[in-house]
């Protein structure tokens, strides 16, 4: 889900400001608009953009409280591998 969020949220926002006629700034770049101007589909492309940010942040959530989960009841390695570590 994340992966999916961490492709899909920047090329909606894409779409939002190409339907809504709007300049899209890329590190100091301008990118070319996807589509004709269109208001109502840049709102409602606004809004699912907004529901998969707060579908994000739980999702993000969650995947922290189960790494600590998994640290502290648990009692496996699998937080401890994801630390950076030197090699003995």
């Amino acid at each position: 889900g994340l992966y999916v969020l961490m492709l899909a949220m920047p090329i909606a926002g894409w779409l939002i400001l190409s339907f809504a006629g709007k300049p899209i700034p890329f590190f100091g770049l301008e990118l070319p608009a996807l589509v004709a101007k269109n208001s109502d589909l840049a709102k409602q492309i606004k809004e699912i953009h907004e529901t998969a940010g707060v579908v994000g942040y739980y999702l993000i959530g969650l995947h922290a409280a189960a790494a600590l989960f998994h640290h502290y009841v648990v009692g496996d390695n699998t937080f401890k591998r994801m630390l950076f570590e030197k090699s003995k």
